[in-house]
């Protein structure tokens, strides 16, 4: 990895390494005294706005002390180390990253220029792609569920472009600057509470796909903890502080559930057959938690 990102350290001027995150290249360093994470990101003069206006307004939430700089096909910043504690799990930890939520939902009101959300438009090769991906990982990782889960998934899949896309593209549903990548390995917290210090996803989005994304994959990726999603008692938690800030409309209420159908088979699917490109189920609590994804019931998650 470190000759791959030879120009990467030397335009920051930062040493040589491997990256501290492995699912994408991150690295740390010391640029004019200051302690910094350097990393990829998009749509980046766009990105700088949200985050700094974001910033300005006392949110928690990184924004650039370098950069951007184009390097190659990428964009790079460097974003100042937040010392502080991954997630433990707790009701106050789950109950804090609802409430920032809530709040960046409120705050996204106002466009910072963030790129709009793309809807797919998968044709059947796509589709098709998506079913054996999803039979592979099952067959090699879950095969006692192979049966069940693609008797799930499979009509869901193949019928996403008439009937559960149309359903929320079509809606007129409230969009905001969003992170669609709200999850815990994502905060750090201190003393003051969460500080989200990976943004750079972020998009102009239906805030109901953010929220129902955050719930599906809260626990995705995270070292050290048991590998399952929200139980029910977690979710009320999060959903409750979440909707201290942000009033749904009555739109968002009925579609909730098809919100959350979406996101399980756009980016559900997705990390579940990636994870077996990457290892993540060779990795016993990763690999709990993508059967958890595969077998979640959507309607546990209720708004109210």
């Amino acid at each position: 990895m470190t000759d791959d990102y030879s120009d990467v350290f030397a335009r920051f001027g930062i040493e040589p390494q491997r990256s501290i995150y492995p699912y994408a290249p991150v690295f740390r360093g010391v640029i004019g005294g200051v302690a910094v994470a350097v990393k990829r990101t998009h749509s980046a003069e766009a990105m700088g706005r949200w985050v700094r206006s974001l910033a300005e307004g006392g949110f928690p939430v990184v924004s650039p002390v370098v950069g951007p700089y184009r390097i190659g096909e990428d964009d790079w910043v460097a974003y100042p180390w937040v010392e502080g504690r991954a997630y433990d799990g707790s009701a106050a930890d789950i109950r804090a990253a609802g409430d920032l939520l809530g709040r960046l939902h409120a705050a996204g009101d106002a466009a910072a220029g963030l790129a709009g959300f793309e809807w797919p438009d998968h044709d059947e090769e796509s589709v098709e792609e998506d079913v054996t991906g999803l039979d592979k990982v099952l067959a090699a990782y879950r095969p006692g569920l192979r049966r069940e889960v693609l008797g799930r998934f499979e009509p869901l899949l193949r019928s996403f472009m008439t009937t559960t896309l149309p359903a929320i593209r079509d809606a007129g549903l409230p969009v905001a600057d969003v992170s669609m990548d709200y999850k815990a390995v994502n905060l750090v917290y201190g003393e003051a509470g969460p500080v989200l210090v990976d943004p750079d996803n972020g998009e102009r989005a239906p805030r109901l796909l953010d929220l129902a994304l955050a719930v599906l994959l809260f626990h995705n990726d995270l070292p050290g903890r048991p590998g399952r999603l929200f139980d029910e008692t977690e979710w009320v938690i999060f959903r409750d502080a979440y909707l201290g800030h942000v009033s749904l409309t009555a739109r968002e209420e009925r579609l909730w559930p098809a919100a959350l159908t979406y996101m399980l088979l756009e980016w559900g699917v997705w990390t579940a057959i990636n994870g077996g490109e990457v290892g993540d189920w060779d990795d016993p609590r990763q690999a709990d938690f993508l059967t958890g994804l595969l077998t979640v019931d959507v309607s546990a998650f209720k708004l109210g």
